[in-house]
């Protein structure tokens, strides 16, 4: 399983990233610093403005399943559904089908190719040639039709003002000023993959110019704070200015929005907190685990009183519950671990 991740992780990366038109340029920071609408959301307001699903939709329990890696929950509830041939939950259920062996992967590229043929254009896309899933998993159907089915289902979507549709109808246009624009578009109007996506492409670059990297911060600050867990993520990763109480703030915050990194990272270094009990330690481990499905931290804590872990049990589902449940993976970004 952590192999096909890894290969999901990738999607986007081999679809559409790191061509010519889309490498960051020096010229883009005055455009970033002039276009941009630098500033956070209202403190009240709605922290799931990014989602691509809300509270009560159709597939919302099943994807947001899959964010924090519920995979057997996932499959029971995007089946039903996906045999009604709803393209979306052909989409996902496709997702988290391949990789697993040659049985599933022929069927996830049956569900895939009819979620493309039903309308889904991020399925469309994962048959493009140039992908390496495609290549890997699904390689009778890589074909430059899809691009083009794609980019034809996107076009139908900007009528309706679609975020998301605009983006990628701007940025498969392969040219820089097309791309930098979309980028700003979607920031603009709350979507925040391009610019977290964009300052990710500047930091893995050795050659990125310090202005360049400071700009790449910069941004990554402005996704965090609009709520943005992705960005959190990649601040984690590559803020080198972080001083132990700026990682604190940033780790309690992205915990309280639901980072499966930040989770995992206070899971882990509880292990070896003597500040804390093995109670403690067992609730936070286990909460971990109920949340994510992360057990590393609970492998290391053994209580043997069954009323004490009958309780911290209670505790670890209420700190669970107290998370907001909102969806920051989408169809070009299947995971965010």
């Amino acid at each position: 399983m952590t192999s096909r991740l890894y290969i999901v992780f990738l999607f986007c990366f081999f679809i559409y990233g790191c061509s010519d038109f889309s490498t960051p340029q020096e010229d883009d920071i005055k455009l970033f610093k002039h276009e941009i609408s630098w500033g956070a959301l209202p403190l009240n307001d709605n922290i799931d403005i990014s989602s691509i699903y809300k509270l009560g939709d159709l597939l919302f329990d099943a994807v947001l399943a899959i964010q924090r890696n519920h995979w057997s929950k996932a499959i029971k509830e995007l089946t039903p559904y996906a045999e009604k041939k709803d393209p979306n939950a052909l989409f996902w259920l496709a997702q988290i089908s391949y990789g697993s062996n040659p049985t599933e992967n022929i069927k996830a590229g049956k569900m895939m190719l009819e979620s493309a043929q039903l309308g889904n254009p991020y399925a469309a896309l994962m048959f493009n040639p140039d992908n390496i899933i495609c290549k890997r998993y699904f390689s009778h159907y890589c074909d430059k039709k899809w691009v083009s089915k794609a980019k034809d289902i996107f076009a139908k979507q900007t009528e309706k003002a679609d975020v998301r549709a605009i983006y990628y109808t701007e940025k498969l246009k392969e040219k820089h000023g097309n791309y930098i624009n979309a980028v700003i578009y979607a920031a603009n109007n709350n979507y925040y993959y391009p610019i977290v996506n964009y300052s990710k492409d500047i930091l893995i670059d050795n050659n990125s110019t310090k202005k360049m990297k400071e700009l790449a911060i910069e941004l990554l600050n402005y996704a965090a704070d609009n709520n943005f867990v992705p960005a959190y993520d990649l601040l984690f990763k590559y803020d080198e200015f972080l001083d132990n109480k700026e990682y604190n703030l940033l780790l309690k915050q992205s915990i309280k929005l639901g980072s499966n990194v930040a989770w995992n990272r206070r899971a882990t270094s509880s292990v070896t907190d003597k500040s804390l009990s093995n109670v403690d330690k067992y609730i936070i481990a286990k909460a971990t685990y109920d949340f994510n499905r992360d057990k590393f931290a609970l492998s290391f804590i053994k209580i043997l009183d069954k009323s004490i872990i009958n309780h911290a049990n209670e505790e670890a589902q209420e700190i669970v519950d107290s998370i907001p449940k909102i969806i920051y993976i989408d169809g070009t970004h299947p995971t965010i671990d």
